[in-house]
């Protein structure tokens, strides 16, 4: 279902576009989870085991929840981010994030070369900077502290405003 006609016709064209390349309309509007889970063992290929466990790691415990119910062709470089960061902000190391990411980088990268994207949308960057800021507030808390008295009164009279009747 669209909003408008013209959107329901993008849709349309899109898949015979891609029937016009042979590829099957059901391939052409699976979700991310259905296309990786299909196609995991092929877009690992030429990986070490050791390297496939935590990307299989990644790919179930992060990727599939943040994006698997997503269409291929409506995953942007955006959503890809704000998933990045959801990870970062849960705490995740930066081992645990890159591996998240790059399984998800080598899936999009074979609905690449299968003609089902034009372009990978999880080519994300600048994770690593926000990483890197994530870490340095946790090894300075200082960083995190209240800005002066005032603020440290304000808080003390809220925490005690909502504990009264407790």
């Amino acid at each position: 279902m669209h909003a408008t006609v013209d959107t329901a016709q993008e849709w349309i064209d899109a898949l015979l576009a891609s029937a016009g390349r042979a590829i099957d309309p059901a391939t052409a509007t699976q979700t991310l989870a259905e296309y990786g889970g299909t196609h995991m063992q092929l877009a690992l290929r030429g990986l070490e085991p050791k390297t496939t466990d935590p990307y299989l790691a990644g790919w179930r415990l992060r990727v599939v929840p943040a994006l698997g119910h997503l269409q291929l062709n409506v995953i942007t470089n955006g959503g890809v981010d704000r998933a990045v960061y959801a990870w970062i902000a849960d705490g995740e190391g930066r081992s645990t994030v890159k591996n998240s990411l790059a399984v998800l980088v080598r899936v999009m990268d074979q609905a690449v070369r299968d003609g089902l994207i034009a372009a990978n949308p999880a080519r994300s960057k600048g994770w690593q900077r926000q990483h890197q800021l994530a870490e340095d507030e946790l090894d300075d808390p200082r960083s995190l502290a209240l800005r002066d008295w005032a603020a440290l009164q304000e808080l003390s009279h809220a925490l005690v405003a909502g504990s009264f009747d407790q």
